[in-house]
């Protein structure tokens, strides 16, 4: 199971991988050198009067930023053209369980950058947003609340990486492994999804295996052949999903940050620990119960049961089978599985 989990889950990865590596995300962070991009930009954002407050951005603020806003850059990557509209709305936003909806604008920027075509492989840039003190603001500065973009450590907003390369190999590789910090939870959680149905049908066969036996005692009383798989597959299928989510985010908004990379993997990482160290801790606990009939005895009820021999499981296999041993006596009405009667 464990050999058929791996490669079913490395396929996966690999196809939502590749998919994912087409889109603008990766794309245009991860250039040939020599290239030439046109993009759009949609960002919103408010700037703040006081904590409860925003200001009201007129038309005549809006025309104001559409003749000052700016781009620039820093390493290889060079701004071509750039052109801005800004217009008034409300702009709405969440804080904690809370939706908060106050007066703002829309930026629309349409940009045109470029790479040299000497750049060498690896060289980086980032394009940042000049966004101009506004004098009838007391120089207040925007809050953004929606679009791709991320802040350095100097506080100036960028809303993009460029890494530039004249190998189309290694260009193509490059894509690939950025692109994988959206594949991975992806293809983690779409396939816990389908290993879950793999793991159902091969309960079924292991039950299928084992000998029939009668309603009454002696019985003997398996765990479940699949519990630490489905404890595997729950808990990490939902970090993968809360994961997904942060990156459907950015592929959404065509702009992925290498630091938020790292939390990504960070989420799945977290997950996936917490995933083994349960799927551990069920495995010790499982129990197989053989019940019988007390010596002498005629009947057995509900209020006197017979006594059950208990015996522990521990791992044999790849797939979190059992073997037993270690065999003992306990009080049938404090066991986990529940146990026959008859007279």
């Amino acid at each position: 199971m464990i050999q058929k989990y791996v490669a079913t889950l490395a396929v996966a990865v690999v196809l939502v991988t590749y998919a994912v590596s087409s889109l603008a995300f990766a794309t245009r962070s991860h250039v040939p050198s020599g290239s030439v991009v046109d993009e759009t930009l949609h960002l919103e954002f408010v700037i703040e009067a006081d904590s409860s407050h925003t200001f009201e951005i007129s038309p005549g603020m809006a025309q104001f930023l559409d003749n000052r806003v700016s781009f620039f850059t820093d390493g290889p990557a060079r701004i071509v053209s750039a052109s801005v509209e800004v217009t008034p709305k409300d702009v709405s936003w969440t804080e904690g369980r809370t939706t908060i909806t106050s007066s703002g604008a829309a930026l629309a920027a349409t940009l045109r950058w470029d790479t040299p075509a000497d750049s060498a492989n690896g060289a980086y840039s980032r394009i940042y947003l000049n966004f101009p003190a506004m004098p009838q603001l007391d120089g207040k500065t925007p809050t953004f609340h929606s679009g791709g973009y991320q802040k350095d450590d100097r506080g100036r907003y960028f809303l993009r990486e460029v890494t530039t390369y004249r190998s189309t190999f290694l260009l193509s590789l490059a894509r690939f492994v950025f692109a994988l910090s959206a594949g991975l939870p992806f293809s983690i959680a779409l396939h816990a999804i389908f290993f879950g149905f793999v793991v159902k049908s091969e309960k079924r066969s292991r039950m299928a295996n084992l000998p029939p036996q009668g309603p009454g005692l002696p019985r003997t009383f398996y765990p479940n052949p699949i519990t630490e798989w489905a404890v595997w597959l729950i808990i990490l299928g939902v970090c993968a999903a809360g994961a997904s989510m942060f990156a459907g985010f950015c592929v959404h908004d065509g702009f992925m940050s290498s630091s938020f990379v790292w939390v990504i993997y960070g989420i799945l990482a977290v997950g996936a620990a917490i995933a083994l160290l349960a799927a551990w801790s069920r495995r010790k606990s499982l129990l197989t119960i053989r019940g019988s009939p007390p010596t002498g005895a005629t009947c057995c009820s509900r209020t006197n049961p017979a006594p059950i021999a208990a015996t522990r499981h521990i791992g044999s296999n790849s797939n979190f089978t059992t073997s037993a041993r270690n065999s003992r006596s306990i009080n049938p009405s404090r066991a986990t599985p529940s146990y026959a009667t008859s007279c």
